[in-house]
């Protein structure tokens, strides 16, 4: 289901994983902070690592907490509060290894708001990082990946039908096939029509609406919820389960 979809996050996974991997290196090399002053390059090594890879786990988390319950607030609102949130409980992990690694015999030598402060910063330049990719992955012209020349489940449609779906949907055992100018009814499980969409570049965003990554024109909210707006200007509904993975796509 969705494999493409998964090869997407699969990719993507593997860049945030090599640039993980990269600034673990450099910070190790570097010494950031004073690091380079307490320790050879392997306690270096060590430090960066457990440290990046803390922080990356606790915003994960973070961001996935806030976007399953917490969604609906403005980006402007939500995103200084899950900084907030991430400084708040990535800060105090991050001194008891520093203290445990560097200066095990004294805690005080180690400022709380000091480090708190310089986790805050990277938080933010991380933040506006962020920004600043999606609203690029946003605004770069779509690839006609939605183009469905291959796709399983056109076999089921008359040999004249437009080779484009913008979306699908499912109403009880019905699937609704949307294209740009017409619709059909097949008479299949919703699941099973987007495993046949797997030769599209496309994406659940209910578990009665898959819609294909091309034919998403803009976003917007209703009732506190996102909303997909397409190219034919049909709304979809985004529900908690797939917001995080069209946040982490640049669609939201």
């Amino acid at each position: 289901m969705r494999k493409a979809a998964l090869r997407l996050a699969a990719s993507e996974l593997g860049l945030y994983a090599a640039i993980v991997v990269v600034l673990m290196i450099v910070a190790a090399f570097s010494g950031p902070f004073g690091t380079y002053f307490h320790g050879p390059f392997l306690m270096r090594l060590l430090y960066w690592t457990v440290g990046i890879g803390c922080g990356v786990a606790v915003a994960h988390a973070v961001r996935g907490l806030f976007a399953r319950w917490l969604g609906a607030l403005p980006y402007q609102l939500r995103e200084p509060m899950i900084l907030l949130a991430v400084t708040a409980i990535y800060t105090p992990l991050l001194q008891l290894w520093t203290v445990f690694l560097f200066e095990a015999r004294t805690f005080e030598t180690v400022s709380f708001w000091q480090l708190a402060a310089k986790v805050l910063t990277v938080c933010i330049m991380v933040s506006v990082m962020r920004f600043f990719v999606s609203e690029l992955i946003k605004h770069m012209p779509a690839k006609q990946t939605h183009r469905t020349d291959r796709a399983r489940l056109l076999r089921r449609l008359p040999d004249d039908a437009d080779q484009t779906v913008l979306r699908l949907s499912a109403e009880g055992h019905i699937v609704h096939v949307v294209m740009a100018q017409t619709r059909y009814a097949l008479r299949m499980r919703f699941g099973d029509g987007v495993n046949e969409m797997d030769a599209a570049d496309g994406f659940c965003t209910h578990r009665s609406h898959w819609v294909a990554r091309g034919a998403i024109v803009g976003t917007k909210t209703c009732n506190g919820r996102p909303v997909l707006v397409l190219s034919n200007g049909d709304e979809v509904p985004v529900s908690r389960k797939y917001q995080p993975e069209l946040e982490a796509a640049g669609i939201l």
